[in-house]
């Protein structure tokens, strides 16, 4: 609560989900006898698991044994869920303002009680990517009359709609299904609306893939296919050359496409989604190497897609006119009968904090717009990638997508959580204790010069502007195959031993979970002279 924090912390964090509980533990453990806090806007943890977010059915795409802190597994006896079973996901002090001072940082925080300041040393920002809906306007909205709101507030508002025999919902990410599948099973008939200009809707697959019916959650962190999707960090794991060879010789790239079209082709195949009309409208629009960490997983405990050929979803493809009252009018001029709807339109990336006096630093880089422009260019065939007919948008421009370059020096202050990745437990433990060793002046490596800082910050980041044009795009990092090779960027500046299998043949083809980073923080510990509990 406000009222039990502290006049001033050695740390604040900000956000209590997977990264900004991560990155308070890794700090907590490395400094047992500091002042720390953290703050969350919601009036319980957890962030997109938090308590009122957990609608009906809700599950996480990821298995047993891939979605857990490295020294916190969840075990199937305390927890229920069995081998291969999909992870269910059964404060109030928002921060405001944000201000540089010379000894660290003073935030303006709200909560019911009332409006309070107070310092910190070093702060971690890791609101995260789902905290503020992105929300549609649509003309006539004021007149529609019915439950309107995001799927971020199912939970909160599932009263409102139990009794809707008509729903519509609106988008194509998996969220969107999950919300048509939960008002199926309370009795309602769903109309799917996907905008037609957009992304198109989500890449999902079984949980096994491949002919070797491997776990998709888990296959994603496989060494050897990592190799195949061109990252300018990939080099990290060891194993550069291998990459070369897929990048730069012509054997290399067919391999590396014969690859993606059986990654691809196996998922149309086994959903089979030319078996109906309605089903294909949603087969993908866009080949899977694009897609990014949108990636999901069938975890429902019924068929969906039965669910459509039953005709309880009707697809639509199309923009949306406007609202009249209980009614949706799409711009072709069919009218939907809606008892309600629920939008599942994404969320908002710029933060909700406003930040003052960092007019010495920013959070931008230190260079003018005809510099970046030179830099782009240059790094723009790194990899070299083909490009895809959509709007490039300007990256977030951070170090080791963490630390504005302009702060690397004062130490005191980094994002946690600003990628989304498939590998989100193990890039949240690694991002928090690598934040840590970044504050403590710990850090084995670390880019020295602007110059090279600036270099490293604008290649890592225009990569980003190529590679998932279809997941997130330029906005935000986004990672699939690419957050092992991260994490071992992150270890080794540490000097912490990336490899962490126990032979030269699971290191390449068995799969990275949270259990093989078990004890990290313990050699991070035992590195800086920490011992004991």
């Amino acid at each position: 609560m406000i009222a039990s924090l502290p006049e001033a912390c050695d740390l604040v964090v900000v956000g209590s989900g997977w990264f900004g509980l991560g990155a308070a533990r890794a700090y907590i453990q490395s400094h047992p006898d500091q002042r720390i806090a953290v703050l969350e806007s919601n009036d319980s943890v957890g962030g997109t698991w938090s308590e009122k977010r957990l609608y009906p059915g809700l599950k996480s795409n990821n298995m047993l044994g891939s979605y857990e802190f490295p020294d916190f597994p969840m075990k199937s006896e305390i927890y229920g869920v069995k081998e291969l079973g999909h992870i269910p996901g059964a404060f109030n002090s928002t921060v405001g303002l944000v201000e540089s001072t010379e000894s660290g940082w003073t935030l303006t925080v709200s909560s019911p009680s009332g409006e309070r300041q107070f310092h910190t040393k070093k702060l971690i920002l890791a609101t995260g990517l789902t905290s503020t809906p992105n929300i549609p306007s649509y003309k006539g909205a004021e007149s529609y009359g019915k439950p309107f709101f995001h799927a971020k507030d199912f939970c909160r508002r599932a009263d409102e709609v139990k009794e809707a025999k008509n729903a519509v919902v609106i988008g194509g990410a998996k969220s969107a299904y999950d919300v048509a599948y939960a008002m199926i099973e309370s009795g309602a008939t769903v109309d799917l609306v996907i905008k037609p200009d957009g992304n198109g809707h989500v890449w999902i697959a079984p949980r096994k893939l491949t002919p070797l019916e491997h776990r998709l959650d888990t296959i994603l962190n496989i060494r050897a296919l990592s190799w195949f999707s061109p990252c300018p960090w990939g080099h990290e794991d060891g194993f550069g050359g291998v990459r070369k060879f897929l990048e730069k010789t012509s054997f290399g790239k067919m391999l590396a496409r014969g690859f993606w079209n059986v990654m691809g082709n196996d998922v149309l195949q086994r959903n089979q989604y030319d078996s109906h009309p309605e089903l294909q409208k949603l087969k993908p629009w866009y080949s899977v190497f694009w897609i990014g960490s949108g990636l999901s997983i069938l975890n429902y405990d019924t068929s969906f897609f039965d669910m459509i050929r039953d005709g309880k979803v009707r697809v639509h493809i199309e923009n949306i006119d406007y609202l009249a009252p209980g009614k949706v009018v799409l711009e072709n001029g069919d009218e939907l009968v809606a008892d309600a709807i629920i939008c599942s339109t994404g969320w908002k990336k710029e933060s909700t904090i406003t930040f003052a006096s960092l007019d010495d630093t920013g959070l931008g880089l230190p260079i003018d717009e005809k510099e970046k422009a030179n830099l782009s260019l240059e790094y723009d065939t790194k990899p070299n990638l083909p490009r895809q007919p959509k709007k490039a948008l300007e990256p977030l421009r951070y170090y080791r997508f963490m630390v504005p370059s302009g702060m690397l020096a004062k130490r005191n202050f980094a994002f946690a959580g600003m990628i989304s990745s498939v590998s989100t437990a193990i890039c949240a433990s690694t991002q928090g204790l690598w934040i840590t060793a970044y504050f403590d002046s710990r850090l084995d490596r670390e880019t020295k010069t602007q110059d090279e800082v600036t270099r490293e910050i604008m290649m890592h980041t225009q990569w980003g502007k190529w590679r998932y044009p279809c997941g997130y795009c330029a906005s935000l990092p986004d990672f699939v195959f690419e957050g092992i090779p991260y994490v071992d960027m992150l270890l080794r500046d540490m000097g912490i031993r990336n490899k962490r299998k126990g032979s030269f043949i699971k290191e390449i083809f068995s799969p990275y979970c949270p259990e093989d980073y078990d004890g990290v923080l313990d050699e991070y510990r035992v590195k800086i002279g920490v011992v004991g509990e």
